[in-house]
């Protein structure tokens, strides 16, 4: 997957989707997705790098656990063949749950 098939399987959640930070006016938008890169890992042949396989944090925001939209984003990702392990966590004080897990992307960075 590339990151621009990434952007297009998020976008055809149609909720807000933002990446690097959260914009200020879907603060209280449920559900709405989140995503940056955390890591890159050099893809090297013949002692070369070539391409880098880039690490994307998938933050999934809504008000109840089992969402549609993330149901829906992961039946998407199931048929791309990826089999994401989503963690969850509730966050008390603003009262929502918090899904989120990484993918993969090839891109070349430079």
């Amino acid at each position: 997957m590339t990151k621009a098939e990434l952007i297009n399987l998020l976008n055809k959640l149609n909720i807000p989707v933002n990446e690097g930070i959260q914009n200020d006016k879907d603060t209280n938008v449920y559900p709405r997705i989140v995503f940056w890169e955390y890591g890159w890992e050099s893809i090297v042949a013949s002692d070369k790098e070539y391409n880098t396989k880039v690490i994307y944090q998938i933050s999934f925001f809504s008000k109840n656990p089992r969402n549609n939209k993330l149901l829906e984003l992961k039946r998407e990702l199931n048929n791309q063949k990826i089999f994401p392990y989503i963690e969850h966590e509730y966050i008390q004080k603003e009262k929502y749950f918090h899904s989120f897990f990484p993918i993969e992307v090839v891109e070349n960075i430079e």
